[in-house]
């Protein structure tokens, strides 16, 4: 009973499990998951291992707040779990077997964005790395919803919250700025 109330005695159980299963699994994420473990090694002040804390007395070592980084960022980007208009926080916890809570502390406290801003982010990306080569094929909204947005109105406030324009806006700047660049190289 007393591991029920208290399961953060595990989670040095949980890291030693996700790093096995990764080592079966994927040699790519073998060798991210050394360097994040390399990486922190020095989180230990006068014997005592560094800890962030949150309201909710979340203790979670350094070193397993950069591996859960690493994973979780990983993970979006190979696998581009972002175009799923449907995604919530606990499947990319779920992707990579960590409690939905420490994804959710690591995105607010280390990456500092919530999930929804965060995976936003990578859809704007996307939307902008494909618009030039599908826009006139299809249109703005269409290429959003390719990207992940669920509706025009969400993919507008999120490209105006990463970018700090419309997207009509800011490819017209693009292209003012190229015309510009264009004229002083003449």
């Amino acid at each position: 009973i007393y591991a029920l109330h208290r399961p953060r005695i595990f989670y040095g159980y949980l890291l030693i499990a996700i790093n096995g299963e990764q080592r079966k699994t994927e040699s790519k994420t073998d060798s991210i998951l050394d360097q994040a473990i390399v990486v922190q090694n020095d989180d230990t002040v006068d014997g005592k291992q560094m800890m962030l804390h949150s309201n909710r007395k979340n203790n979670i070592p350094l070193q397993q707040i950069s591996l859960y980084s690493v994973l979780m960022k990983d993970a979006l980007e190979n696998e581009q779990l972002y175009l799923n208009s449907q995604l919530q926080i606990i499947d990319v916890a779920n992707k990579i077997n960590i409690p939905v809570h420490h994804c959710s502390f690591v995105l607010n406290k280390h990456i500092g964005k919530n999930f929804r801003d965060w995976i936003n982010g990578y859809r704007v990306s996307h939307f902008l790395l494909h618009y030039p080569l599908q826009s006139e094929k299809m249109t703005i909204e269409a290429i959003a919803q390719e990207s992940g947005f669920k509706n025009k109105a969400t993919f507008y406030n999120a490209f105006k919250k990463e970018k700090g324009l419309m997207p009509k806006a800011y490819f017209q700047k693009k292209a003012l700025e190229k015309d510009m660049e264009g004229d002083l190289l003449a």
